[in-house]
């Protein structure tokens, strides 16, 4: 126990002089009154006690801390982890059971270690409500999750309950293990292959034109139905019934038989086209739920052309380009400033990367786009020429001193609110690489909104990295840092696809290429084609007379599905729009229609969405236990089975990292907080006044 303060130690020595000082004071002048009653002795008590309160509130003026220290005994941790998907329940024999078993493994370990367990699907949960109805696995997601929320704890074993079947995610061996704890896995299901036929993948576009064919490549995959002959239909979906639209027979010559088919059809209708690849049964077969596979196709009836025009190569262009041609909804064109030669009318929007630079001031083509109000999107780099880029735009001006780039990472706006920030691109937008932006003082307009904020090192500034026109203004967008590529690279290493800076790109491109509404009252929905994980959220917005936003008036909302049956909301505001999440809706076709009332006039709008099944966990019933086994012997764990549940205890136990951590706990506190001082300084006082009362010196 320490006992200090701010102040040098003279200041202690100066509260004794005071408490000295204030005793001495009072009863040296009263010493020989005290003598002549023969109570000399009790002058030196009252001096004390006098002495001891005066210095002690002089002490407390200083502010003194106490600091203790003591050893606490932490108890290990022990994590369990159950597979929460569907499969595991075809897996077990008696899930009852099994679920009992893991409660008293719980039980048991609780003893001596702290016990957290968790569930992961294709999420991942601090719960031990198992009901085995995921539709998807994650296996690597969680192995990540847990070693976010562990990293530097006392992890004594991780329990890891699995049939070893992802398929969502990486393979969970290629995790990086940063955890220094045994994994012991209950390895689930049967590895011994079944005899099956099932619908593997079907390859499409998600995207077609009115009239345009195009192919659809389904894969069958078949084990143990040697020497038998399967018929495979292509069928599309139209509510409750189905039209054929081609059928094929395959002759399965082994025992283990895969075979691609290709169905070329025709979009003969706008919407969203439901069909279906189904394999007849054949006899004896393990299950019958992956005979089929449902895909949607959306029909449109027309493109829009969008041209982008470059000063020099760069790889920004390949990263645009494949971000853009992702989408089928756009005919790209890409070209050099000194090989254009084409007419800037005949594009929805033009992308400008580099320029206006000084060799290519591009003059004409952006007194075009203005006077045609062609949307445009400024790119910057180290070419652009800033006093052009000025004049082109006004959503900011940018003053330089010196031509030089910046290195900004990004951060979001909160605030933003012109089409749906995604989560996922919020959580990776940490991790991505730095953009070079122009060094200089930025300027921005107030009918700018800004989506992105530059981040220079760890300190955020309010200088725009990207941002837009406001609704009712041409439309124009300024990304103003290149190496947009990087960020589509790191996508890659980071989710294992392109997805988060594609839907970027094409939310941009989609929001200035959109032909305006002039509708006062809209309502979109975040995909007309989302899986059954997915939240449904619909958006809507409301214009007065003079087409400003305002959202003063309620908006009620209905769903309704393909039975008829409705669902009533009321929509929820969201900044000057509104927003619902409707959650989790089953597979099926919705029709909405929202409504509400302004200045006594009614508005409607209504569309419709389909949400598809996540048929993942019917695709492979074969359990994986190598993949469980590995991830033992990797960390000195061991692989058991369901029914050896009982035995992990003592297991767990006996290993090496079964050991309580002593910590010390060092504890600060004030020392005018304490209470007993208080008192403490109270008695003193007190004491004294009842002698001397007692006394007859008061």
């Amino acid at each position: 126990m320490q006992v200090f303060t701010d102040y040098p130690f003279w200041f202690w020595l100066l509260c004794i002089a005071a408490g000295l000082l204030f005793s001495a004071g009072m009863y040296y002048r009263e010493r020989k009154a005290w003598q002549a009653t023969g109570n000399s002795t009790i002058i030196l008590l009252l001096s004390f006690l006098r002495f001891a309160a005066v210095s002690i509130i002089c002490f407390l003026l200083l502010n003194p801390y106490l600091r203790s220290s003591n050893t606490v005994s932490e108890k290990p941790i022990v994590v369990i982890a159950q597979d929460n998907s569907a499969s595991i329940a075809s897996g077990l024999k008696d899930s009852v059971a099994y679920k009992n078993a893991l409660s008293e493994l719980e039980k048991n370990l609780a003893k001596d270690f702290e016990v957290r367990t968790y569930i992961f699907d294709d999420d991942f949960t601090e719960s031990d409500a198992m009901h085995f109805q995921g539709k998807s696995t994650n296996i690597s997601n969680a192995f990540t999750e847990l070693q976010s929320i562990y990293r530097n704890l006392n992890v004594a074993a991780i329990v890891l309950g699995s049939d070893g079947i992802y398929n969502v995610g990486s393979n969970p061996l290629y995790v990086k293990n940063n955890l220094v704890a045994p994994i012991y896995t209950i390895a689930i299901g049967d590895t011994v292959p079944k005899k099956d036929v099932r619908i593997t993948r079907v390859q499409h576009n998600n995207l077609v034109y009115l009239k345009d064919k195009f192919t659809v490549i389904s894969d069958v995959f078949a084990m143990f139905c040697n020497n038998t002959n399967v018929n495979v239909i292509m069928r599309e979906i139209v509510g409750d019934s189905f039209r054929n639209l081609g059928e094929k027979t395959i002759a399965i010559n082994n025992d283990r038989f895969t075979e691609s088919l290709d169905w070329e059809l025709t979009a003969d209708a706008v919407g969203v086209r439901h069909y279906q690849v189904l394999v007849r049964s054949v006899n004896g077969e393990v299950t019958e739920e992956n005979n089929y596979a449902d895909f949607f196709v959306e029909v449109l009836d027309a493109r829009q052309k969008i041209l982008l025009l470059a000063d020099a190569p760069h790889p920004d262009i390949a990263a645009l380009r494949a971000s853009i041609e992702n989408n089928k909804n756009y005919d790209l064109n890409v070209e050099l400033a000194e090989k254009f030669t084409g007419n800037v009318g005949d594009y929805t929007l033009v992308i400008l990367h580099n320029l206006p630079s000084a060799k290519y001031p591009i003059k004409q083509i952006l007194a075009d786009a203005d006077r045609l109000q062609i949307p445009l999107w400024f790119i910057t780099g180290s070419s652009t020429n800033i006093p052009e880029l000025n004049d082109a735009q006004n959503l900011v001006r940018i003053e330089i001193n010196r031509s030089s780039m910046n290195e900004v990472t990004a951060s979001v706006n909160q605030g933003f609110n012109l089409f749906t920030v995604e989560d996922a691109f919020t959580n990776v937008l940490p991790k991505l690489p730095p953009m070079s932006a122009i060094y200089g003082k930025y300027a921005v307009s107030p009918a700018a909104q800004i989506l992105l904020f530059q981040k220079v090192g760890t300190v955020s500034t309010q200088y725009p990295l990207l941002l837009y026109s406001a609704p009712g203004s041409k439309k124009t967008a300024l990304l103003l840092g290149e190496h947009i590529w990087k960020w589509r690279m790191y996508d890659y290493l980071i989710n294992k696809n392109q997805d988060v800076i594609n839907d970027l790109v094409n939310k941009t491109v989609q929001y200035l290429a959109a032909k305006d509404d002039k509708k006062q009252f809209r309502i979109t929905v975040a995909g007309q084609v989302m899986h059954e994980n997915e939240e449904v959220i619909l958006d809507a917005e409301l214009y007065n007379e003079t087409y400003e936003l305002i959202n003063t008036p309620d908006v009620s909302l209905t769903i309704t599905n393909a039975d008829g049956k409705s669902f009533d909301f009321l929509m929820d505001r969201s900044g000057n729009r509104y927003q619902l999440n409707a959650g989790f809706l089953p597979p099926g076709n919705y029709s909405f229609e929202g409504k509400t009332i302004y200045n006594n006039k009614t508005y409607t709008d209504k569309g419709a969405f389909v949400i598809t099944p996540v048929r993942l966990e019917v695709m492979n019933t074969t359990a994986d236990h190598n993949v469980l086994y590995q991830l033992s012997a990797n960390t000195n764990g061991e692989m058991i089975y369901p029914d050896q549940v009982a035995e992990l205890a003592e297991k767990i136990r006996a290993s090496e990292t079964s050991k309580p951590v002593l910590r010390e706990v060092i504890k600060t506190q004030s020392i005018i907080n304490l209470r007993w001082i208080f008192f403490l300084i109270f008695a003193f006082i007190a004491v004294e006044w009842f002698i001397r009362k007692y006394l007859g010196t008061y």
